[in-house]
């Protein structure tokens, strides 16, 4: 089976950031296990790009474990990636990021 590279935007780069202030404020701890989990959805993602729906155009979207974050990636074929192009706190409205692409 295939594993792809896993590429993280800016913007998803800052939606992690972000997030991660919001639990270090809470527990250093907590920030930390929010990092693994980041690390462990990218590895899932990158041996299995379909195991998630399709939400939106060709974006999927993989809840993080223990928190309720979103990964919103899609399989960049011509470049032969996987592109994360937020990560969103799960409750929110709008979950359509497709202009990040």
């Amino acid at each position: 089976m295939k594993t792809y590279k896993v590429v993280i935007s800016e913007l998803a780069k800052l939606d992690i950031k972000k997030a991660k202030k919001y639990y270090r404020d809470i527990n250093a701890n907590l920030a930390k296990q929010f990092l693994l989990r980041i690390r462990e959805s990218k590895s899932f993602i990158s041996e299995s790009p379909n195991a998630n729906d399709v939400i939106y155009e060709d974006v999927r979207m993989h809840l993080i474990k223990q928190f309720p974050y979103h990964l919103h990636y899609f399989l960049d074929e011509y470049r032969d990636v996987i592109v994360v192009i937020a990560v969103e706190f799960a409750k929110r409205e709008n979950l359509d990021f497709s202009e990040r692409k």
